[in-house]
């Protein structure tokens, strides 16, 4: 979410009653971080923020969670299932300082103290840390477990100045139950106890439970100590960090298996999966997608690797390559690289699309196929002269130029030299050089390998005969005729289109 941060900020309070239906939930306040009001519907949301349709032009826009005050976060996060419902655990905004050291990316999370100067401080549960400008990689706000961030002393004299309880009973206890979910449990009670003996209390029941909860807490701190971890681990959200997560899951469920905190270690083993869901699905769908082009390139190169080889391939064990290799480097069972791949659609980093061609191969499938779903396949001729522009990035786009440019003048210079002969699908693989045929074999694997989702398809004119599907040539007798396309064999166009 690297977009520019540009908002339309509707401050007067009566439009918050407007109603969008561009979105996917209505639209609805957001309170950025500077205290501003945003009005937008909710398209989608993840671990890093959520995507919102404006109101005033129906644009996409991108904000990170630290976009948004607080409140407002949070309030989106529980909403939409991001994070648990029971408010048992204390969270704060924090700052994530990535950096480099020894050639290695690292971060620390903790409260930058000092951020103009060289080097920069960032300061994590009362110890300093110094990143020279150098090495810093970034800056962004995330929302941690206030244990990961602050000292129990640092905790209790900020909680202090932000409630300033003096003799007000409902003010002891807020600050107590802040100190109960901190695991500060001496400073708690003795709140507490004032708060008992103030007797002025607008829930005087309230004093009881808290007093209760506490008890229940200190009897089991070994166990708190345990889920303190697991919720560490969930925070930080690396490979390693979920996969000790799942080492203290199991160490407190054979250890603990009557705990009086079962219902808080429920709850905090069901975030940690979901994060872990979440986690693991960007990863299976991101190096999904980068192993179709690394699959691809070894298998191409392989000697005898035919056309018909190419397609058997695709459709039959190209898939399972791809979770061996996921299996492998992200330290999952096949299985569950399997289901996490299966469900990606249920995540926003899930339905993120590639782009993939079949270049000048395209008239291999035959002209049916080309057309499929696209544009050019449901438009009259008028219409199918108004093409749009090929989809994927610029890049992509001008790979694909080159290769046709460099096939073109190949075939060219066949003709020129007398070598043209009628064209079979396998030899033009034969012919084909190896970023062809991987880009050919990527383009097949995506649309007949029963993995991935089409989500746009379109053509692009043959950049020889330009859409016509001839070429203008003579005869023997120095007569002009219409020969059929080199480049296409008369198919008129190549196909692209972006996949999921």
């Amino acid at each position: 979410m690297q977009r520019q941060l540009s908002l339309i900020v509707f401050t007067t309070l009566s439009l918050l009653g407007l109603v969008a239906t561009t979105g996917s939930l209505a639209a609805q306040s957001l309170q950025l971080a500077d205290g501003r009001v945003l009005l937008a519907s909710v398209e989608d949301a993840d671990g890093d923020g959520l995507r919102v349709r404006r109101l005033d032009n129906g644009g996409l826009l991108d904000l990170r969670w630290g976009h948004l005050s607080l409140a407002s976060a949070t309030k989106w996060k529980r909403k939409l299932n991001l994070i648990g419902d029971d408010n048992d655990e204390l969270t704060v905004r924090a700052d994530e300082v990535i950096y480099l050291h020894n050639g290695r990316r690292q971060s620390i999370i903790g409260r930058i103290i000092d951020a103009a100067g060289d080097p920069l401080v960032i300061q994590a549960k009362g110890v300093p840390y110094r990143i020279a400008r150098s090495n810093l990689q970034g800056v962004r706000k995330t929302e941690v477990p206030a244990i990961q961030v602050f000292t129990k002393d640092e905790f209790y004299n900020d909680a202090m100045d932000r409630h300033a309880p003096s003799s007000n009973a409902d003010k002891h206890m807020l600050l107590a139950e802040e100190l109960i979910k901190f695991r500060d449990y001496d400073r708690a009670a003795e709140h507490l106890d004032k708060a008992k003996g103030l007797d002025n209390a607008t829930n005087k029941g309230k004093v009881a439970t808290l007093i209760d909860r506490l008890t229940r807490y200190k009897a089991a701190a070994k166990e708190l100590g345990m889920l303190e971890q697991l919720q560490v681990a969930r925070s930080r959200g690396g490979m390693k960090h979920f996969k000790k997560g799942r080492e203290w899951i199991a160490k407190f469920e054979q250890e603990y298996p009557n705990s009086k905190l079962k219902a808080e270690f429920e709850r905090e083993k069901t975030r940690f999966e979901a994060a872990r869901t979440r986690f693991f699905t960007g990863k299976v769908s991101d190096q999904w997608r980068r192993s179709i082009r690394s699959v691809a390139s070894k298998q191409v190169g392989k000697d005898g690797f035919t056309l018909q080889a190419a397609k058997d391939f695709a459709e039959n064990e190209m898939s399972k390559t791809i979770i061996a290799n996921l299996s492998k480097s992200l330290e999952l069972s096949p299985e569950e690289v399997e289901q996490l791949w299966g469900e990606r659609k249920q995540h926003p980093v899930g339905r993120r699309t590639e782009h993939f061609n079949y270049g000048i191969g395209s008239w291999v499938l035959g002209e049916k196929e080309i057309l499929k779903d696209t544009a050019a396949g449901k438009a009259t001729a008028k219409a199918d002269s108004q093409k749009k522009d090929p989809v994927g990035k610029d890049r992509d786009i001008e790979r694909f130029a080159t290769r046709l440019r460099q096939a073109m003048e190949r075939r060219r210079s066949q003709q020129s030299q007398g070598e043209q002969k009628q064209l079979t699908p396998e030899g033009w693989w034969d012919d084909a050089s190896k970023g062809e045929r991987i880009s050919w074999l990527r383009s097949y694997y995506a649309e007949f390998g029963g993995q991935l989702v089409v989500d746009y398809a379109s053509t692009q004119d043959c950049i020889s005969c330009y859409g016509d599907g001839s070429t203008p040539g003579v005869d023997t007798q120095g007569k002009p005729v219409r020969n059929k396309c080199f480049l296409c064999q008369g198919t008129k166009r190549t196909r692209s289109f972006k996949a999921y």
